[in-house]
């Protein structure tokens, strides 16, 4: 029964944990990008680096 208690708590605490983390990265905005980023390895390669280029 004390197994039953310990691995209940355990999953609780790493679910509270996943769930934070969720929020945290939702309250960062650190998915808005994902979009770009994934596109990036299939634009052309002009010899121009990021910081030259006019937007």
């Amino acid at each position: 029964m004390e197994v039953l208690v310990l691995t209940l708590f355990v999953s609780l605490v790493l679910a509270g944990a996943a769930i934070a983390f969720f929020v945290w990265s939702i309250r960062t905005g650190s998915h808005e990008h994902a979009d770009r980023l994934a596109l990036l390895p299939i634009e052309p390669d002009d010899g121009v680096d990021g910081a030259d280029r006019e937007q």
